[in-house]
């Protein structure tokens, strides 16, 4: 092995393929939110799209920087967290049937 590797156990390969499958319905959602063409339905849908390609990324190649800052990517907590804000971006909240009397 070489000086500075990681061994990579077959359950952490497991997960990272499990990563790598959310991360592409994350993708192929973002597609989605384009398709209606609202300014309500494009942001939404360009969030997944970046965080979708960034977890692809970060699972394929994990640099130094970003694993000493965004820690919380390789925890279960924090990704729950990271899930949980995104899921919140993906169900909008409709104003119009409020009332405020």
């Amino acid at each position: 092995m070489k000086p500075g590797a990681v061994n990579i156990s077959t359950k952490d390969i497991a997960w990272r393929i499990i990563n790598i499958i959310v991360s592409v319905l994350w993708i192929v959602t973002a597609a989605f939110h384009f398709v209606d063409g609202t300014f309500q339905s494009v942001m939404p849908g360009l969030f997944l799209l970046i965080v979708g390609f960034a977890s692809i990324v970060f699972e394929l190649w994990r640099p130094r920087v970003v694993l000493e800052n965004c820690y919380f990517m390789w925890n279960f907590m924090g990704r729950g967290i990271l899930l949980w804000f995104s899921s919140l971006t993906l169900f909008p909240v409709s104003s119009t049937n409020v009332d405020y009397s």
